[in-house]
């Protein structure tokens, strides 16, 4: 039977090989009955490959119901019964087949119990297992830019940009730094002449005072523009 062979592959969700490339803690493949599974060093490997999978269904492929994700994951093509695990899913997390799964913690830990329980018919990898899947993707979202509250346990929403510590800081940081360039521009501007017209054609210790005054908020307003920049990209990437 597929299902021990599965579990004793550390594969709960029944995952099969990637056409490229293996999955993180994939340790090679098994051969049932049923065809070809991946095989992984530990449950928590093959747990958080079922959520790596998912994530990339909803931000690649668009698909964020029970109905949808299944017609991917478990097609009647390939003689799954797709509409009856579709509606198990559904309610598993409590949701119709056909309605968005919300994307916090609760909701995404629902999904792959429900997705482990089908597909091997047994409780068999705990909660804790889960939750330790849960908190490698989390860090994995963060360190990729991107959103890691549906993985984090009570988690707040992410900040919309006005209320983000980082665009304020980086928008003093710029607007100081721009600020201060323009005001001291003209200044540098007369030393330098100053400078050109004088006998020794070398700025005094004051024009290098301002030269270097200028250059601080120049690297200022350089600076905070690269803190926008971070957060915008970051912010981009969490969306994908």
């Amino acid at each position: 039977m597929t299902a021990p062979a599965i579990l004793r592959a550390n594969n709960p969700c029944a995952l099969r090989p990637l056409s490229r490339g293996t999955w993180k803690g994939q340790r090679g493949t098994i051969r049932t009955p049923g065809g070809l599974y991946c095989a992984f060093t530990d449950p928590v490997w093959g747990v958080r490959a079922g959520l790596r999978n998912l994530d990339t269904y909803r931000r690649r492929h668009r698909l964020d119901t029970p109905a949808k994700i299944i017609a991917r994951w478990a097609p009647a093509a390939d003689r799954n019964p797709e509409t009856a695990y579709a509606r198990f899913l559904a309610r598993r997390i409590g949701i119709g087949p056909h309605d968005p799964i919300p994307r916090d913690y609760e909701h995404t830990r629902r999904l792959i119990a429900a997705i482990i329980r089908f597909e091997t018919g047994t409780d068999a990898v705990g909660p804790e297992t889960i939750a330790q899947a849960m908190a490698i993707m989390a860090t994995e979202e963060q360190i990729a830019g991107r959103d890691p509250t549906p993985y984090l346990a009570d988690a707040a929403p992410l900040k919309p940009l006005t209320r983000s510590k980082e665009i304020a800081l980086g928008g003093g940081a710029a607007t100081i730094g721009m600020g201060g360039t323009l005001a001291t521009a003209p200044e540098i501007i007369a030393a330098a002449r100053d400078a050109a017209d004088s006998a020794s054609g070398l700025p005094d210790l004051a024009s290098l005072a301002d030269h270097a005054c200028i250059a601080s908020f120049f690297l200022l307003a350089l600076f905070g523009l690269a803190i926008i920049a971070n957060r915008l990209i970051a912010r981009f990437r969490a969306r994908r």
